[in-house]
């Protein structure tokens, strides 16, 4: 009787799996990989009533050339997702009324290219001051408005999660 090792068993049993191949499936336009959404904040700790300034990315990183909306007006055509650490509750954003997709709107980004855009101070997008706490932020960029012609990004990108701090001053 032949006596086989833990590794040894492992390799066998590893060699006798059937393999998995992954397969890149694209879009109707025959692209593949994706459009990346990144959020990032001009630094990581903000004296209260201090500007904050949110810079949003978006990079296409698909095989072909794409058009996507470059409006990203904060309020309309990105979702804001801020929370206060610890308090276990979100940050109202304010509420604006939507305004029609022109096609002065679209722009088309080659691979590898980005686009960005920097909002004004978070606190006039906010229903409410940002008081001293940590806050996480994560955005959801959504495009479902075509363009007549070209290959014009329709769908959903959720960016990463950051996390600010408001901090104060002033000594108790």
């Amino acid at each position: 009787m032949v006596r086989l090792c833990g590794l040894c068993f492992g390799m066998v049993v590893f060699l006798l799996m059937p393999m998995q191949l992954q397969v890149a499936h694209g879009d109707e336009f025959g692209r593949t990989g994706s459009l990346i959404f990144i959020v990032k904040a001009n630094k990581p700790r903000y004296e209260i009533g201090e500007p904050i300034h949110i810079t949003i990315t978006l990079s296409n990183h698909t095989t072909k050339s794409l058009i996507i909306n470059k409006r990203l007006n904060p309020l309309l055509d990105v979702e804001w997702e801020i929370f206060a650490e610890g308090l276990g509750r979100h940050i109202g954003m304010k509420a604006v009324p939507p305004a029609p997709v022109t096609p002065a709107d679209f722009i088309p980004i080659d691979v590898n290219e980005e686009f960005g855009k920097q909002f004004d101070d978070l606190a006039t997008l906010v229903t409410e001051p940002l008081k001293e706490g940590r806050y996480g932020i994560r955005l959801t960029y959504r495009n479902q408005e075509k363009q007549k012609e070209g290959d014009t990004w329709v769908g959903e990108a959720v960016t990463n999660l950051i996390w600010i701090e408001v901090k104060s001053t002033k000594k108790i």
